[in-house]
């Protein structure tokens, strides 16, 4: 069944194997599990939690400003560079790894 513009006041609840494709715009607030692929270009999240891979833009004149904290357990992998810009820190177990890095520069001469 294809529904034309609908818009939608409550909830939506479907069986555990429907399926939906919805596209467009949405305001408010998703709670729950989501399965699949999802393309988005502006969210607020308070906690989010990925499994697998996180892809922050796809081409290499992308640039992605991240504000607040970002913890990684695991690793991480970086392809090109990582620009730490106004003042911030690229930091390991609270050391400043560019500043350690220019201090032992120096000292080597």
């Amino acid at each position: 069944m294809k529904i034309q513009s609908p818009i939608f006041s409550g909830s939506i609840i479907q069986s555990a194997n429907a399926y939906a494709n919805l596209s467009g715009s949405f305001t408010g607030s998703f709670t729950g599990s989501f399965k699949g692929q999802i393309e988005v270009n502006t969210a607020t999240f308070e906690n989010l939690t990925v499994t697998r891979t996180i892809t922050v833009g796809t081409l290499s004149t992308d640039r992605q400003r991240i504000t607040g904290s970002v913890f990684i357990s695991g690793s991480e992998q970086v392809q090109g560079s990582i620009n730490v810009i106004d003042g911030g820190q690229f930091q390991v177990q609270g050391v400043n790894v560019l500043d350690t890095a220019l201090a032992f520069a120096i000292a080597l001469g």
